[in-house]
């Protein structure tokens, strides 16, 4: 991803409602879906939420094939796939 391109994202993140933290955290895994930590606590779940809305809400404006395909809607996916892992694991009767 080029320096503007990243720029580009950091702006539309945080008018979605994205925090610094929230974007340091992305710098930390480098931007990578492939590297999303799994979620430790409720704690952790509820800032995965967030920033799972927050990288939704940037990618309204696409058409719906391309949301997939983008670096936010990939993110996305991701987050929102480690907060399913951890409330499968947390609640181990439920089916």
């Amino acid at each position: 991803m080029t320096s503007m391109q990243h720029g580009e994202i950091r702006t539309r993140l945080k008018t979605g409602g994205m925090i610094e933290a929230d974007l340091e955290w992305l710098d930390a895994i480098g931007w990578s879906d492939a590297a999303i930590p799994p979620v430790g606590n409720e704690a952790d779940a509820h800032d995965y939420a967030r920033r799972e809305a927050a990288l939704n809400a940037s990618i309204t404006g696409l058409l719906a094939s391309d949301r997939g395909q983008s670096l936010e809607g990939r993110l996305a996916a991701a987050i929102g796939a480690e907060v399913a892992n951890w409330k499968e694991r947390s609640d181990p009767d439920e089916e």
